[in-house]
């Protein structure tokens, strides 16, 4: 053949960053716990029993804490560029950091299936010793593909029975339809 002896380098891709939403329920379990202490501390206050200032401490420390939750957040790193996934939690500058080569993965593992009605799925980055999750996601099955294809890694799919029935292609008209739904 002609093209035998061509070597096609791999595509360069750009770094890719995947965070993590907020936890509203912590920053809602926290703000009412900040408003139950400062309706506790304001009628003390006025009135001048020392309980209101233990109050008020307790109220300004769950508000604080409150402010922290909405900003502390989790990223997955894809950095192409150093061939390291690099992993970070915390809050701005206060976070813990830590980096993987692209020679220690294994696979990315992509889990989908339903619970209660309702599609959920999941996207795992597979080392030796660890499964790193990664932040959800609107669309998980083009962002796991295109992770396999970053870390040059193989794309495990992991699904319950109806997902496969649905993923099995049929031939109508011509042209192979691989997400029908069971009729």
């Amino acid at each position: 053949m002609l093209y035998d002896n061509l070597r096609i380098p791999p595509p360069r891709f750009p770094d890719l960053v995947l965070r993590s939403p907020a936890n509203w329920t912590a920053v809602a379990f926290l703000v009412l716990l900040a408003t139950i202490h400062s309706a506790v501390a304001i009628p003390a206050l006025t009135v001048g029993r020392w309980e209101g200032y233990l109050s008020l401490v307790l109220a300004t420390l769950f508000a604080v804490g409150a402010l922290g939750a909405v900003r502390f957040r989790s990223e997955v790193a894809l950095q192409t560029s150093r061939r390291r996934v690099v992993l970070r939690t915390g809050v701005g500058r206060f976070c813990v950091e830590r980096s993987i080569d692209f020679d220690g993965l294994s696979g990315v593992r992509l889990t989908a299936g339903r619970v209660g009605g309702k599609m959920e799925t999941r996207i795992e980055i597979l080392c030796p010793f660890e499964q790193i999750e990664c932040p959800p996601t609107a669309v998980p099955r083009q962002q796991a593909l295109l992770m396999a294809m970053m870390l040059e890694v193989p794309l495990i799919k992991v699904c319950d029975e109806e997902m496969a029935e649905m993923e099995t292609p049929r031939k109508r008209g011509g042209i192979w339809s691989v997400w029908e739904k069971k009729a």
